[in-house]
This record gives structure tokens, C-alpha cells and sequence, in this order.
């Protein structure tokens, strides 16, 4: 698919930072990126207010940062939801946050109150029926979160759709398109799978062909409605510049503990072997000082990038998939997937020597 013709979405050079308020939800999503012992058996954490407030003032100071985004787990769950909000009207900035709508009617007189701070609220959408989205998010489900999309229209809060492409809601784009739109949507997010295992992968994935299919049917639906409908920018990409927020240094995440990391889609990845990304823990260390560090990571991670698509490109015909999707590049190099070196090992050839001198 031609970027130009795919409508590359969710991601501009707005100066950012990304902060999970939880590692609390209250949904058990087989697919989530995120630990499923920090979301459901591990104790619940709260980003504190004070650390917050410290972090995004040392971040507008250092990076220039005047928008924060509220992650998690589940944000809304945050006890100091409201008081956050107010910190963020306080500070003279916007915000956004991701939820599964849940417990929206809970967050609902916050968002209200401090309308001048929130720039958006993106919901999470499995489906365009009731029995698509709760086969994942349980009964109940898409009533609450349709109940909280009409809220938003009702009020003239801006909010968007954020839906994942697998096999599952591949054959409902259009379906999950005009429901969207019909609700009163400011735009449509649609992201590919990020896989947490190999069976993930094998029951969930688009194939390379399946994936160039999605992308062309969501570039026509683009084309034709009103709102903005577009890809994030997992899809397949070959141009050696950086792609995304992360990389290019507009965009930075906190975790639920406090710890600087360079993207929100690799940190506390379900199953991953390693963190490397996660570059200190901001209860200890100054923003500024951890930054540049961050800084130097990507610069590494987009050099690794171009070299990778290099040999790639010198292997006419080829596609890999895991060097041509950024978010899949990443997870693969930064040891998230760890299932994928496995299988890696298995198709390599048995060594022919051992080494006395490393103890290989």
C-alpha cells in the first residue's frame, strides 16, 4: 500500500508525553500488550499526583511538552482522576486519554469540568456488534462503551475510535467505519495486531497479502466519510526515516512505577524477555538528565532500523514483515518477543565448533 494513498493517522510532531496512571484494569483481554500479572495479580499502583505534576513540568521545560496522554491499565480507575485533570488545566496544557469506557460515567463530571484541558478521548472497540466486541471485553461491554461515545456527543466532548486489525474484525472495517461515524466520532483509529505469542500471532495475525487488503479497504473508507479514518503506523513501511513519535523525539512514556521508557507500545509488553527500553526511574532521576539518554536509544534503535531495511532492500522480492512494520521491528529488537527468537534458533544451523575461550 502507498502512503500516500493510506492515511497515516494518530501520530504528528506535537511535543508529548505518554504516562500510565494504572497498571489496573478491569477487562481481561487475551490480545492486551500489556503484563497480564501487572494488570490482574500484582498489587494496584497509582501514579502518585506529586510525581506526576514534577515529571510533566521537567518535561515542558526540557522538551517542550504541552500534551500529555493517559494510558494504562484502565485511567479512569485512577482514584485521583479528576484532581489529574485539574493538575493538567492548572499547567495550562491538554490532554487525552485511552479507555475502554467502562467506567466512563465515572469520569464523566471530571472531563466535563475541566473541558479546557482535554483535547480527546479515544475509545477502545473490538467489533461493531455487541457480540464482536464482548466475545473479547466481556458482556456488557459494548452497551457501556456505546453509552459513553453518545455522552460525548451529547456533550461536545471530541473523542475517537481506536480498533485493532485481526482476523476477527478484518471483515468489519466498513461496519466498524460508519458506526463510528454515526456516533459522531472526530476520527478513526485503526492499529495491526501487536502479538504478545506465537499462537497470537498464528490465530489473530494478517498475513502480509491480508494486511495489504485492510490497508487499501480503510485508504477508500478515508477517501469517502467525513471524519479522518486511517492506520497507525505498525503497517508495513520502508522508508528509512523515523516513523513515528518515538523515534523521531516528539514523544516519550512513564510507566505505571515511574520508569522512563521509549514507547507506550513496548513498555510492560506481555511476555517480553528483556526491557531495554526503559531508560530510569524518574522517582530517582530527573527528567532531564534520563531525556537525553532516551534520545541517544532512538537515534540507536533508528540507525538499527536502517540497516535492517538496507539488507532488506539488497534482497529484491523479500518481505519481512518484522523489518518493514516499525512496531514489529521493535518489538523483535528490543527482546519483546521472545518466542520469535526461538523459532529463530530452531531454523539455524547446528554450530560446527565450540569456543574454549567464551564457553560458547
Amino acid at each position: 500500500m502507498n502512503d500516500s494513498a493510506l492515511r497515516r493517522i494518530g501520530e504528528d510532531d506535537t511535543p508529548r508525553i505518554t504516562i500510565e496512571l494504572t497498571n489496573r484494569c478491569n477487562l481481561h483481554c487475551d490480545y492486551c500488550v500489556r503484563d497480564d500479572d501487572a494488570l490482574h495479580r500484582s498489587p494496584a499502583h497509582f501514579f502518585p499526583l506529586d510525581l506526576l505534576r514534577r515529571i510533566v513540568t521537567e518535561a515542558r521545560e526540557v522538551c517542550g511538552v504541552n500534551y500529555v496522554s493517559f494510558t494504562g491499565g484502565e485511567p479512569a480507575l485512577h482514584p485521583q482522576f479528576g484532581e489529574i485533570l485539574a493538575m493538567v488545566e492548572a499547567e495550562g496544557l491538554q490532554c487525552g486519554f485511552v479507555t475502554n469506557g467502562w467506567f466512563f460515567d465515572r469520569a464523566q463530571s471530571a472531563v466535563l469540568r475541566h473541558r479546557a484541558a482535554v483535547r480527546v478521548v479515544a475509545f477502545s472497540l473490538d467489533g461493531a456488534t455487541a457480540e464482536s466486541h464482548d466475545r473479547w471485553r466481556g458482556e456488557g461491554s459494548f452497551a457501556r462503551v456505546m453509552r459513553a461515545l453518545a455522552q460525548c456527543h451529547f456533550h461536545g466532548v471530541p473523542f475517537i475510535v481506536k480498533a485493532g486489525i485481526r482476523r476477527d474484525t478484518s471483515p468489519q472495517l466498513e461496519q466498524i467505519a460508519l458506526l463510528a461515524a454515526r456516533m459522531g466520532a472526530s476520527a478513526l483509529h485503526f492499529s495491526h495486531l501487536m502479538p504478545t505469542s506465537q499462537t497470537v500471532e498464528t490465530e489473530l495475525a494478517l498475513t502480509f497479502a491480508e494486511r495489504q487488503r485492510a490497508e487499501q479497504e480503510i485508504a477508500i473508507l478515508g477517501r469517502i466519510l467525513k471524519m479522518p479514518v486511517g492506520v497507525a503506523v505498525g503497517y508495513y513501511n520502508v522508508d528509512p526515516a523515523p516513523p513515528c513519535s518515538a523515534l523521531s523525539g516528539a514523544s516519550c512514556n512513564v510507566d505505571y512505577r515511574g520508569r522512563l521508557t521509549l514507547c507506550c507500545n513496548l513498555a510492560g509488553y506481555r511476555g517480553a524477555a528483556n526491557e531495554p527500553d526503559v531508560i530510569a526511574d524518574l522517582t530517582r532521576e530527573d527528567f532531564a538528565s534520563a531525556y537525553a539518554r532516551l534520545r541517544d536509544l532512538a537515534g540507536e534503535q533508528v540507525a538499527r532500523r536502517r540497516a535492517a531495511l538496507s539488507a532488506q532492500t539488497q534482497d529484491e522480492g523479500k518481505v519481512d514483515l518484522y523489518a518493514g512494520s516499525p512496531c514489529l521491528f521493535c518489538l523483535q529488537s528490543f527482546g519483546k518477543l521472545p518466542w520469535r527468537a526461538a523459532i529463530a534458533r530452531s531454523a539455524s544451523p547446528a554450530p560446527q565448533t565450540v569456543s574454549s575461550a567464551t564457553g560458547e
